[in-house]
């Protein structure tokens, strides 16, 4: 049983607790008001049902994501961004689906948002193309992160199934080949690379823009990051979008 205060904070910080520790599945008002040692319909004073806790279980996992100091290079930050968002992601695996289904929204989202369009502006974007910049470089980062969460990109055994639907590896030559390399894999080194390669693209985008977009560094130093703190916020943030 975990003891937590009886408000809507205490909820939250009581859900993520669950879902970190028995996945999704796992998160119903009932269960969590065992876990908090209180009758279920105690909680439904404080929160008015199961969606307004996810909502504020992903945003109170927002206010993790630390965000770039002031006068980073836009580069520096939008990688930044990229990786504290990785970092957080895999802290709290069991939470990848539902942050994948929930755009940014709450003040913690909503500044981590911010700190990518405006690294995206800064390195001279243009405003129209920096909506789809940022789903660019969001795609990539929440479809990598999915992956690696999921187990996707675990070590491939081509033989394996094959007691159910025997392969012949003479038909996939290309898997034959490459099969060593899908055994093995570092995270790291190639979310790097995708950002690597993501950035450079975007790059291009800033410098098509003409004369008068300054790109501010090279990108590669990393940037600093800021942490939010992440201890009590109050009340939850609105809910959008309820019924």
């Amino acid at each position: 049983m975990i003891r937590a205060t009886l408000n809507a904070e205490g909820i939250f910080r009581a859900a993520l607790r669950l879902v970190d520790a028995q996945g999704l599945e796992a998160l119903t008002m009932r269960a969590l008001a065992a876990d908090m040692g209180v009758a279920p319909m105690t909680l439904y004073g404080h929160v008015p049902n199961k969606d307004d806790v996810l909502l504020g279980v992903v945003n109170l996992v927002a206010e993790e994501i630390g965000l770039p100091c002031p006068g980073t290079p836009p580069w520096d930050a939008l990688r930044s961004v990229s990786r504290e968002f990785r970092r957080v992601a895999l802290r709290h695996p069991n939470l990848v689906p539902l942050i994948v289904e929930r755009p940014p929204t709450g003040s913690a989202g909503l500044r981590t948002l911010e700190a990518a369009l405006d690294a995206l502006r800064r390195a001279g974007i243009e405003p129209a193309l920096t909506a789809p910049a940022y789903r660019i470089m969001s795609s990539f980062a929440i479809g990598f992160v999915s992956l690696e969460c999921g187990g996707y990109f675990r070590p491939v055994d081509v033989s394996a199934g094959g007691h159910i639907a025997p392969i012949d590896l003479s038909a996939v030559p290309r898997i034959a080949e490459v099969a060593p390399y899908l055994a093995d894999w570092d995270a790291d080194a190639e979310f790097e690379t995708g950002l690597d390669v993501l950035i450079s693209v975007l790059a291009g985008w800033a410098a098509s823009a003409g004369p008068g977009q300054v790109v501010e560094g090279d990108g590669r130093s990393g940037g600093h990051v800021q942490r939010v703190d992440a201890r009590a916020h109050g009340d939850p943030d609105p809910v959008i979008g309820r019924p």
